[in-house]
């Protein structure tokens, strides 16, 4: 019989262990990634000589408190690129991926309502330039851009938001 191997799901939101060294703070995470968080990342602890105490209340974050009881919360996915090269380039195409998305649902609603950028954006009272981005994925809008994008339209927030817009 052989050997079957299996991994606890999201192993890569979970850390196991964080311990502070002169260097920084080390975390491991389930699936077995290990990195150092330099101190120089994390101004607000000044450094490890300023350091009292490192907790890991639960496999998502980790608090750091320092000498004058000040507290530091450091969520997994901050800590998960210094363990692992390919994380921040990934998340950094899930949201361009993303960010691409939105712009073309944004751009196909302004053509079907017939309405020029320059129209979309006085309207909804962005700026033209902003609207562009927004379109071709360059920029992440806020939710107050977004809901007047929407009002503008006469759409249903959700419909920037889904693939699928209410008919």
């Amino acid at each position: 019989m052989s050997a079957l191997a299996v991994q606890v799901r999201n192993a890569d939101r979970m850390m196991t262990r964080a311990r502070a060294l002169e260097e920084g703070l080390e975390v491991v995470f389930a699936d077995g990634r290990k990195g150092l968080v330099p101190f120089v990342d994390i101004p607000e602890v000044a450094g490890y000589a300023n350091l009292a105490e490192v907790s890991l209340p639960n496999p998502y974050e980790v608090i750091l408190r320092d000498r004058e009881g000040e507290t530091v919360e450091l969520p997994w996915d901050f800590v998960r690129h210094y363990c692992d090269v390919a994380y921040r380039p990934q998340v950094e195409r899930i949201g361009s991926a993303g960010r691409q998305a939105l712009g073309r649902r944004i751009r196909q609603l302004r053509e079907t309502a017939r309405v020029t950028q320059e129209e979309l954006s006085a309207a909804a009272g962005v700026g033209r330039i902003t609207l562009v981005r927004i379109e071709t994925g360059q920029q992440s809008p806020r939710y107050e851009t977004l809901a007047a994008l929407a009002r503008a339209l006469g759409r249903p927030l959700t419909d920037l938001l889904l693939d699928q817009p209410t008919p």
